[in-house]
């Protein structure tokens, strides 16, 4: 079945394709962002302002890794678009704590058999967050991440790391190992080849198992009656969907497209949710509010490294520039002015 609902003007469209829809739709979340009314009164505090700046951070070079433009990158498997670094660590764990305050502290939406969840794939683990959180919320299922970068640490008995392209074949310790739950988080811009590793998850599945993906649509819109015409913000994310994409070799708009090929890969009763995360502290709603926190924190300090490399690379564009463009689209934020939002695209299906 497919819903549309139209709420104040602002379409959120959500498809369901399984009966028990409950594991989706229980998150309490307002479909419209309430609007704190108090938002844009007063100026941005100076510790906002430092801490937007900590995008700019430089972070020392390790074994197997390259500095470009002040920023750490891999070479693993022909490296990665966007660094990996004090900053981006920091972006990972924002997203990470967002989403955990988005999904009421569960690690995952899927209807998995908790009781008898033995072995979970956490695909683009970068620093282990959610692995590790996995590991320890379910003492008795082995969790593996598998990333391009290399993990430095083993913390839990039940949690292990891979260095490994996840869309070429999975070589596990356990060759006979069958992941209950594969779990792909943010990985716009990072994957060449989506079919190959959709294949990978489907055969390494149990009968049963389950895919899960989330993204962030690279859309920003607005609550407001009208989008400013001078945009920085807008102007980067039609930028980014016209240019990226392509100079990179890479999908930055996976999350229009997830769903189709999640099934075209033989998962069933596929199901999609959208939720808007508000950009910045703006809602009235105290949860939508601190979440709004959560994803300002993530894109000041994600913009810079998402650009950095393709636009310089590919684009002919100078740092001064692309810094500049980050500067132009903080300021907007920090504004206050504007009451943007980003959907956040939620993907789950099953092995027959």
């Amino acid at each position: 079945m497919v819903f549309h609902a139209y709420d104040e003007g602002i379409p959120c469209l959500v498809t369901m394709t399984y009966s028990d829809k409950d594991s989706m739709d229980d998150l309490n979340l307002p479909t419209v962002i309430p609007v704190d009314e108090n938002y844009g009164r007063f100026s941005v505090l100076e510790e906002e302002d430092r801490d937007a700046s900590s995008a700019y951070s430089m972070a020392s070079s390790a074994y197997n890794f390259r500095m470009e433009n002040g920023r750490r990158y891999h070479d693993y498997k022909d490296g990665h678009p966007f660094p990996h670094d004090e900053v981006s660590e920091e972006n990972e764990i924002t997203m990470h704590e967002m989403c955990l305050l988005i999904f009421e502290d569960k690690y995952f939406l899927s209807p998995v058999d908790e009781s008898n969840l033995r072995a979970v794939a956490d695909i683009g683990t970068g620093r282990g967050y959610w692995a590790e959180g996995v590991a320890d919320r379910f003492p008795d299922a082995q969790v593996v991440g598998m990333d391009l970068t290399p993990h430095a640490r083993n913390i839990l008995p039940n949690c292990s790391f891979m260095l490994a392209d996840a869309t070429e074949d999975w070589v596990l310790d356990d060759p006979s190992m069958k992941f209950d739950l594969v779990h792909i988080r943010s990985l716009f811009g990072g994957v060449r080849d989506w079919a190959a590793l959709y294949k990978n998850c489907f055969d390494n599945m149990r009968s049963g198992g389950w895919i899960e993906q989330l993204e962030i649509e690279i859309d920003a819109q607005t609550q407001d009656a009208s989008t400013p015409p001078d945009s920085h913000i807008k102007a980067l994310c039609e930028y980014t969907r016209s240019h990226l994409s392509v100079a990179a070799g890479r999908d930055f708009d996976i999350s229009f497209s997830m769903k189709q090929m999640i099934e075209d890969a033989g998962f069933v009763d596929v199901q999609e949710k959208r939720i808007n995360i508000p950009l910045g502290p703006w809602s009235s709603d105290s949860r939508m509010k601190d979440i709004g926190r959560f994803y300002e924190r993530f894109y000041k300090t994600g913009l810079q490294g998402w650009l950095l490399q393709v636009c310089t690379r590919q684009l002919n564009w100078s740092v001064d520039q692309v810094n500049a463009a980050c500067v132009s689209a903080f300021k907007e934020i920090n504004q206050r002015q504007q009451h943007w939002y980003y959907p956040l695209v939620i993907v789950i299906g099953r092995k027959p």
